[in-house]
């Protein structure tokens, strides 16, 4: 996952292309998408909770609220990420130059298209996961939304039109007024501190001092990250943590990526809970930030919180320190 929330649909989409569009050939059927796509029948859709977002109902995916996910399995699946405030038309440019230069390089894809998801601009793009899955993408939004979603299935005709059918009828409706909480599954105390919830994407919070909101440009803000997972049996926390920081390292976007340091790693348990915690210095552009890393596996759940600190003498970091260790999962 990227850590920069204001341009977090480029990143998100980027990254996922980045691994579709070179994976191997499949015998996938053509896919016809018309120029318009109308969203009707508003009365048999369902809200996602937390979100302006509508969409059809389904018998056979199970909602998982903690990812935003509808799933039938672990290899058929899709996902949601509403955007506020992120200008759709400013983010999905560089995503479609991005991948005419994968696509360039060798890349395949089954279509890629830009359209009209009932009012609003929309791209769509499709494109094999090796040689018997399928990846889905679809963006939409105007200049004041954006909204993403991810999805992979199967390689067969029933499948895809039973996924693509259900992404192709998300509809957004500014007048419903969601409470971000129903998003965020942790609790969090910061009743003596100056950071305050600044955005919230998907189900991750970022907190910036006094809640200032993050712009597109802002590559050196002291802010931090908090979200969460659901458990899983065969989610290893250090495996986890290292590939978090593998991916500052190799962003896409060779401005965002961090040269890290790592000062000092420490795994543990705490009674039925691992724990890491990883402190290191990140730098980029030539400017050092002191970067806290907490991971902690419950029975219930997994926390996640990311956090920089660019003042000169890292003021922050031991509230940062303070902060993470008394993060609780919501009952």
């Amino acid at each position: 996952m990227k850590f920069s929330n204001p341009r977090l649909i480029k990143y998100i989409l980027i990254f996922f292309l980045s691994v579709i569009l070179y994976s191997c050939n499949t015998n996938t059927q053509s896919f016809n998408l018309p120029n318009k796509v109308e969203t009707t029948n508003l009365n048999n859709k369902i809200n996602i909770k937390g979100t302006r977002i509508l969409i059809n109902k389904s018998e056979n995916y199970t909602y998982i609220d903690e990812l935003k996910r509808f799933q039938k399995n672990s290899n058929n699946y899709f996902q949601f990420i509403e955007i506020p405030d992120q200008n759709y038309f400013t983010s999905i440019p560089d995503v479609i130059s991005k991948m005419n230069q994968l696509e360039s390089q060798g890349g395949e894809l089954k279509i890629k298209k830009e359209f009209k998801l009932g009012d609003y601009d929309a791209f769509f793009a499709l494109a094999p996961q090796g040689y018997t899955s399928e990846q889905v993408i679809l963006a939409f939004g105007d200049n004041s939304f954006s909204v993403l979603v991810i999805g992979v299935f199967p390689n067969n005709e029933e499948d895809r039109k039973e996924i693509t059918d259900l992404i192709l009828s998300s509809y957004y409706d500014k007048n419903l007024k969601p409470n971000i909480n129903d998003n965020l599954f942790y609790e969090v105390n910061l009743d003596n501190s100056e950071f305050k919830l600044s955005t919230v994407n998907g189900i991750f919070g970022t907190y910036t001092l006094n809640g200032e909101k993050l712009k597109v440009d802002d590559l050196f803000k002291n802010s931090f990250l908090i979200g969460t997972l659901p458990y899983t049996d065969d989610f290893d926390i250090k495996k986890h943590s290292d590939n978090l920081i593998y991916k500052y390292q190799n962003n896409e976007f060779v401005e965002k990526r961090l040269k890290i340091d790592i000062i000092s790693e420490k795994e543990f348990n705490e009674g039925e809970n691992k724990i890491i915690k990883v402190e290191m210095v990140g730098t980029k552009q030539g400017l050092k930030s002191k970067m806290f890393q907490y991971i902690k596996q419950t029975p219930n759940g997994i926390i996640q919180f990311i956090s920089s600190d660019y003042t000169e003498n890292s003021k922050y970091i031991n509230e940062y320190k303070a902060i993470a260790e008394k993060i609780t999962l919501k009952q």
